[in-house]
């Protein structure tokens, strides 16, 4: 086997003692192509994916004005379910009873029940005109007491801010009417009315912002890394040698350093092999007859592949095709690259 040639696994078959009439036995050197099972590079793929940034913020951008958009349109109720409350705050003076305590059971739970019932519920109808319901008052009215048995705090809520304040109105009324009939009081005072408001439920904006962006984020990765994952575009040396088992000889017309090491290799294979061609391909484009004859006569071929527009898959095919041809490709350079990606990929900064 010639020194130069131990890794094309192309072997020369000596007819007779002069080197000179030696002829090529051209074996494959493509290996099958098994992308599942090629891997991933990984600095490749940081590398390319550190270009896509602009393109993974605009998606986040993306993703938090659409969940704003849809917090927005789920949160804005409708003009009929729309609710407005307000409230009163009433003090009860109570009367002492038969053993000169005040009455101690008028509780929250009691005054929720009363406000409801007869004879305060009759009082509140008394009020108000007939387009008005026991059941929507009742439905509309809580009653609570807090800390101190003295202060009541009424609370009224429908889908009109009219009939809220309407409603409330009544119920005021009646209940300073209840404390000059109820032996238990001395007199019920109102100290504070509200007027009718819309209820507000507590915002979310932040928190569906934020969501809609780590969505577009990462519905943006997610993307990014399919593109890549499928993606067989040849940029390193690595994507060469998920075709063949040819050397490569380097990255021609790119930085000083790498241009270098290719011509360094090229002027070992003319050394070694004598006529050594360089053929440039190009996607799509069909060997013609003279230029095949030229390369089937020489005694080695380099085949350059543009950077980052032809994919493996081409690559093999090329490579195949030159095989039937009986050309004896003995390397693989990429030509064109992209020098900034290659020093960063190698770490010559």
């Amino acid at each position: 086997m010639m020194p130069g040639c131990a890794s094309e696994k192309q072997i020369c078959v000596a007819e007779n003692e002069t080197s000179s009439d030696r002829k090529w036995e051209n074996v494959s050197d493509m290996r099958e192509l098994q992308y599942a099972d090629a891997g991933m590079d990984l600095k490749k793929y940081m590398l390319c994916l550190f270009k896509r940034v602009p393109l993974i913020l605009a998606a986040a951008a993306l993703g938090a004005l659409l969940g704003a958009l849809v917090y927005t349109v789920v949160r804005t109720v409708p003009e009929s379910e729309r609710e407005y409350s307000a409230f009163s705050k009433i003090y009860l003076d109570f009367a002492a009873d038969e053993t000169g305590e005040i009455y101690q059971e008028y509780n929250g739970y009691t005054w929720n029940d009363l406000m409801v019932t007869d004879p305060i519920l009759d009082l509140t109808m008394a009020n108000l005109s007939a387009d008005y319901s026991k059941e929507e008052v009742m439905a509309a009215t809580e009653a609570t007491i807090l800390s101190d048995l003295r202060l009541l705090t009424v609370t009224i809520t429908t889908h009109n801010a009219e009939r809220t304040d309407t409603i409330l109105a009544a119920t005021v009324q009646a209940l300073e009417s209840y404390g000059e009939q109820a032996k238990e009081f001395i007199q019920i005072q109102t100290i504070q009315t509200t007027q009718a408001k819309l209820v507000v439920a507590d915002s979310r904006m932040a928190q569906a912002v934020l969501v809609g962006l780590l969505i577009g984020v990462a519905f943006a990765l997610l993307a990014v890394s399919l593109y890549y994952v499928m993606d067989d575009r040849i940029m390193t040396a690595s994507d060469v040698r998920k075709v063949t088992n040819l050397s490569f000889l380097g990255y021609p017309s790119s930085v000083d350093a790498f241009t270098k090491d290719y011509e360094n290799n090229l002027a070992y294979l003319k050394e070694r092999l004598g006529n050594v061609l360089v053929y440039d391909a190009v996607p799509k484009a069909a060997l013609q007859g003279e230029k095949l004859e030229e390369l089937r006569r020489a005694d080695g071929v380099v085949l350059t592949v543009p950077y980052g527009t032809m994919h493996c898959v081409y690559l093999s095919y090329i490579l195949e095709q030159l095989t039937t041809q009986e050309c004896k490709v003995c390397g693989v350079a990429i030509r064109d690259v992209d020098e900034k990606f290659l020093r960063r990929y190698y770490g010559r900064l």
